[in-house]
């Protein structure tokens, strides 16, 4: 590392915009190979939510550091939420080891502070979970699951999920901009059917979103379903595909994991 390093932060899209070509290079070596492309612009331009928050670290002209929120309002009744999820956090690999990630997250939550932001949330993958937690103080709850499952198996055992949907903050697709803007995700399509959301992924079906249990019954036949499952309900553990972990840090509101209601729509993989 010769040369000065600068970090800056974002939060408007035009100038964000200036920044693309630096952003899908580093995304390009920190991840395989692969292209950001349309997903990048989903989530950070054509977001009808608000304004991204970026913060980038340049060596001399090098892009080496990342770590970007977007926001994803949630909603319980008529009380609605400053929260934004954490995206695409990444060091190049000639920069780690050097506390640059920590930095990078503590200088976007300064930003985030300023703009009235009430707490960011994700789904660190095990890499970064270690870090959120023990230097960016995240709040991280016993990790959920993915459980892939009958749809035949899933309806024998849906009664423990209605606890998850009538007194939780969650995505508010029943908000048709917003519904229109998370089904336009590139690489999926999508099928909302009146409180159910999901999509068909390698000849499954993942559930992205339910208003209640009865809703499940709406899903397509003859498919495994995969569904996010709460890690304190133990009776879908039998399925299990991987473990998600969810988690978050407060801002300028107390950030609760048990309020929230944690389904796929949430995940920027999904």
């Amino acid at each position: 590392m010769g040369l000065k390093m600068e970090i800056i932060t974002i939060s408007n899209k035009q100038d964000l915009l200036k920044h693309q070509s630096e952003i899908n290079s580093l995304f390009f070596e920190c991840f395989g190979g692969r292209q950001l492309g349309d997903l990048w612009n989903w989530a950070y331009i054509e977001n009808p939510n608000g304004e991204p928050i970026v913060t980038l670290c340049y060596e001399g002209s090098r892009l080496v550091g990342h770590y970007a929120i977007m926001p994803m309002p949630l909603c319980l009744g008529n009380e609605a939420l400053k929260s934004y999820l954490v995206m695409t956090a990444m060091v190049s690999e000639s920069h780690r080891k050097f506390g640059l990630f920590p930095k990078l997250g503590i200088e976007n939550s300064k930003v985030a502070f300023d703009l009235g932001v009430d707490f960011i949330m994700g789904f660190p993958n095990a890499n970064s979970t270690p870090g959120v937690k023990k230097r960016l103080n995240w709040i991280l709850p016993p990790a959920d699951y993915v459980a892939n499952i009958s749809k035949a198996q899933l309806l024998q055992k849906k009664t423990s999920l209605l606890s998850i949907s009538k007194n939780a903050f969650s995505l508010n697709l029943h908000d048709p901009k917003t519904r229109r803007w998370r089904m336009s995700r590139p690489g999926a399509n999508y099928v909302w059917d009146d409180g159910l959301l999901y999509k068909e992924f390698e000849g499954a079906i993942d559930v992205m979103y339910f208003d209640a249990a009865e809703d499940l019954e709406k899903l397509p036949e003859k498919k495994n379903i995969n569904i996010l499952i709460k890690s304190e309900d133990i009776q879908f553990r039998d399925f299990m595909a991987f473990k998600y972990q969810f988690g978050g840090l407060p801002i300028n509101k107390h950030f609760d994991p048990s309020i929230i209601n944690r389904q796929m729509c949430l995940s920027d993989v999904f």
